[in-house]
């Protein structure tokens, strides 16, 4: 499966709570790189940055080297972002929806409410880490 990770799973995951369902993710998926691949725009990556400790930021840097290539911002056509805003969505989470859209991901995992509650025609399922690692269970 093809998957992007929002900023508040990997700040949850690798910050101070390591919450447990989004650690757990990020180490399955660390596991099984042969069979899914993680996708993550230049966006995500600074918000990360810009919430994590320099050592937490460090952990997931290593983590961003070992398995995902950054995508910069501006190869993302803005037209479709420009619909995702028109449907409602705030600029940066109409950006990471475009993102999603143009890399063609199963799956958006966040716990961003405002996706949680827009999931309907979407051409990828918006799924929290908990509900992901069910999925990937199966």
């Amino acid at each position: 499966m093809r998957f992007v990770i929002d900023s508040n799973e990997y700040i949850f995951a690798f910050g101070p709570a390591e919450e447990s369902a989004a650690r757990q993710l990020i180490d399955s998926l660390s596991d099984n790189l042969s069979l899914h691949t993680i996708l993550i725009p230049r966006t995500i990556f600074e918000e990360v940055k810009r919430n994590l400790s320099k050592y937490a930021f460090q952990e997931f840097n290593n983590f961003v080297n070992a398995a995902i290539t950054i995508d910069e911002d501006i190869v993302v056509p803005f037209e479709i972002v420009f619909e995702y805003e028109s449907n409602g969505l705030k600029p940066t989470d109409a950006f990471i929806a475009a993102y999603a859209e143009w890399r063609g991901v199963d799956a958006l995992v966040t716990e961003n409410r405002h996706f949680l509650s827009r999931q309907a025609n979407l051409p990828f399922k918006i799924l929290t880490a908990e509900s992901c690692l069910k999925l990937l269970s199966k």
